[in-house]
């Protein structure tokens, strides 16, 4: 190795295993600035997500979370919820409103400040509860956001978004829609956007998108209205098909109706190769019990019950991504020496 060029040592690392580049930066000073080099992680990403489109097994795998033990440590919490993952990060919230971007390969992660909305109890319940959350990157800026959306009581039908990202690290207020969550807490990533299904307080169901550039929000037309009123239709989803944002609906009659959204239409999808858990391309349950049921027997697609929900987050790659890359004030290593306990999201 040491006789080859470092244009050819580029292009080997570039397609090793994240743990492999990890130790070849012990090898030499020259490995290592390759290897750190944000166009090389960026080059590894890329082929990362070239590799996972051509491979038949996708889905299989298991993703270990290590953090630092402590005692306010939130590996403790009773269950993990996904809010979104992304280029090898995964956005977590462990409990209450608390946020941490962690990237399992490298075992770093960044716990997020408390947004300045916090749950409260009234004596009818909880109010200014979080109801949809999302987590994705902003090309314009280079850099990754955290979006949380909260109700301000139970009777109002508006949702409040606020927004950090790992630059500024601060929670910031960035609008309001006239709708609720209907179905599914984290928003599904397409295009450089987050989308959810949302209900309006006449019941009327949208889909909701928030560009993550730009911060606007935009109700997207649904390719039959009628069909979100079909009593034989009870499970509501969306997805990502061939990098493009797909509604996936199961019947009583067994049958699955599909929709994606190409050049701004509604197109029916008929590409039946994608059965089962690959209906919703990349779109997998995680949880940090790793105890995978069967959803009821209609399809293969694996659920994962955790506190009397479901939860579904996109198909984690492996990355050298930094959840500290956009801090100026990060202190380099400062998580790598701590003490870490392991436990492995199924996925």
């Amino acid at each position: 190795m040491a006789e080859l060029g470092l244009d050819v040592v580029d292009q080997i690392l570039v397609r090793s295993d994240v743990e492999d580049l990890i130790r070849c930066k012990s090898v030499c000073k020259s490995w290592q600035s390759i290897i750190s080099d944000p166009r090389f992680v960026k080059a590894h990403l890329n082929h990362a997500y070239t590799n996972d489109r051509n491979n038949p097994e996708l889905g299989h795998r298991r993703v270990c979370l290590s953090v630092i033990s402590g005692e306010d440590s939130w590996f403790y919490s009773d269950c993990v919820h996904i809010v979104g993952s992304c280029n090898g990060l995964l956005c977590v919230s462990p409990k209450g409103v608390k946020f941490v971007v962690t990237n399992p390969s490298t075992r770093e992660h960044k716990k997020l400040p408390t947004p300045p909305f916090r749950p409260h109890m009234h004596k009818i319940g909880m109010i200014r509860e979080v109801v949809c959350w999302g987590f994705g990157y902003d090309s314009s800026t280079d850099d990754y956001k955290v979006i949380a959306g909260f109700m301000k009581d139970w009777h109002s039908k508006h949702t409040r978004f606020h927004a950090l990202t790992l630059k500024s690290n601060t929670w910031k207020a960035i609008g309001k829609v006239k709708y609720s969550t209907y179905v599914g807490k984290s928003g599904i990533l397409c295009g450089g956007a987050l989308h959810w299904f949302m209900t309006h307080k006449n019941h009327k169901k949208a889909i909701i998108s928030l560009d993550l550039s730009t911060e606007e929000f935009k109700e997207i037309p649904l390719p039959d209205p009628s069909l979100l009123y079909d009593r034989d239709c009870f499970d509501y989803r969306l997805g990502v098909i061939e990098d493009c944002l797909c509604i996936y609906l199961r019947c009583s009659s067994l049958s699955t109706r599909k929709w994606v959204m190409k050049n701004n239409r509604w197109e029916v999808y008929t590409n039946d190769h994608c059965q089962g858990k690959y209906d919703v391309a990349h779109y997998l349950p995680i949880t940090l019990d790793s105890q995978m049921t069967s959803s009821d027997g209609v399809d293969d697609g694996t659920r994962v019950p955790v506190n009397g929900e479901y939860i579904r987050a996109s198909i984690f790659v492996k990355s050298l991504v930094s959840p500290y890359s956009h801090d100026n004030n990060h202190c380099e290593g400062q998580k790598r020496n701590a003490k870490v306990q392991s436990k492995c999201l199924s996925v």
